[in-house]
C-alpha cells in the first residue's frame, strides 16, 4: 500500500480532530452576529463591571459631600452616563448592522428573481422557430424596465395587427382607434400621462391596444378630479345609430419607420411559410410533374 494511503488522516473509524480535519470535532462558531472584539474585556464602557469599576474609584477618590446618599450619587453620575452613552452606540451599531443584512438580503432576493426570469425568457428565445421572429422583434421593441424582451408584450403586438386591429375597428370605427398599439404600465403617472397626450393631439377619447393587457384601453379625463386615465374600452358605450363605419384597415404609411419595418418581416415571414407548405405538398405527391399549385390554395 501506498506510504501516503498509511496516514492516519486516511484511516477508517476513529474521531476528527487532526491533520487536515482539526477543528470538525468542536462545535461550531456561530459567526451570524459578527466576531467578536478581541480587544474587547469586561472593564470596557457599557459594560456592568466597567461601570462597577468606574463607580468604585469615583466613590473613594471623591471627598464626601453632605450625606451618605449624595455622595453615591454624585459618584455613580458619571459612570452612568458613560455605561448609557455605550449602550446608545451598541444598539445603534446593532440597528445598522440588521438595517444592512436585511438590505443585503432584499437585494440578493430581487438579483435571484430578476436571473429566474431572464433564464427562462433566455430559454423561451433559444427555442424560437423562424416565425416567430416577429414576436422577438416586438418584445425587443416593449422591453422590461430592467431591458430584458417582454414576449407577452411582442405576441400581443403581433396579434394586435393580425387580428385585434380589426376587431377593434370594427366596434369603434378607423378614426377612433389608434394604428399603433402602447404599453399602458408606462403611462401610471400624470406626469407621463400628459407628456403622452401632448405627443399625440387628439389621444383623449381614442382607442389603443395595450400590449401588456392584450386589451383595448381609452383615454379618458376622470370628472371628478379632472385627472387622466386609461380604462378598459367598453363596445357597450357605442352609438351604433348612423352611418355604417367603413372597414378597418391599417395604412402602413400612418406607422412609424420602425414598425413599417416589423409589417415588411411579417410579410416576408408569410411568404417563406407558404412557400414551404407549397414545397411540403409537392413533395408528397408521387408525382411532381403534373403538380398544380392553384388546386391546393
Amino acid at each position: 500500500m501506498n506510504r501516503t494511503l498509511r496516514r492516519p488522516m486516511f484511516r477508517i473509524g476513529g474521531s476528527a480532530g487532526t491533520g487536515i480535519t482539526s477543528g470538525l470535532d468542536q462545535p461550531r462558531k456561530q459567526y451570524q452576529e459578527g466576531t467578536p472584539n478581541p480587544y474587547a474585556s469586561n472593564l470596557m464602557p457599557g459594560t456592568l463591571p466597567g461601570f462597577l469599576t468606574s463607580f468604585g474609584l469615583d466613590l473613594l477618590s471623591r471627598p464626601p459631600q453632605g450625606g451618605f446618599f449624595q455622595t453615591v450619587a454624585a459618584s455613580a453620575k458619571e459612570p452612568f452616563q458613560t455605561f448609557q452613552a455605550a449602550e446608545m452606540a451598541r444598539a445603534q451599531q446593532q440597528g445598522e448592522r440588521d438595517f444592512l443584512r436585511s438590505e443585503t438580503d432584499r437585494k440578493l432576493t430581487a438579483a435571484d428573481e430578476r436571473l429566474t426570469k431572464e433564464i427562462a425568457s433566455r430559454e423561451k428565445i433559444a427555442g424560437m422557430t423562424k416565425g416567430d421572429e416577429n414576436v422577438m422583434a416586438y418584445a425587443e421593441v416593449f422591453k422590461d424596465n430592467n431591458g430584458s424582451p417582454n414576449l407577452i408584450k411582442g405576441q400581443n403586438a403581433v396579434n394586435f395587427f393580425e387580428t385585434e386591429y380589426q376587431n377593434l375597428t370594427d366596434d369603434f370605427g378607423v378614426e377612433s382607434v389608434s394604428v399603433e398599439p402602447i404599453d399602458v404600465t408606462l403611462y401610471q403617472s400624470q406626469k407621463n400621462i400628459k407628456k403622452f397626450k401632448n405627443a399625440n393631439p387628439g389621444a383623449e377619447g381614442k382607442v389603443f391596444f395595450d400590449v401588456a393587457s392584450g386589451k383595448g384601453v381609452k383615454l379618458v379625463k376622470d370628472v371628478e378630479t379632472g385627472d387622466l386615465k386609461f380604462v378598459p374600452a367598453d363596445s357597450s358605450e357605442i352609438d351604433m345609430e348612423g352611418e355604417i363605419m367603413p372597414s378597418g384597415k391599417v395604412n402602413p404609411k400612418d406607422l412609424s419607420p420602425e414598425l413599417q419595418q416589423i409589417l415588411k418581416n411579417v410579410d416576408e415571414n408569410l411568404r417563406i411559410r407558404e412557400e414551404e407548405r407549397k414545397k411540403r405538398v409537392r413533395d408528397s405527391l408521387p408525382d411532381t410533374q403534373s403538380f398544380d399549385e392553384s388546386f391546393y390554395e
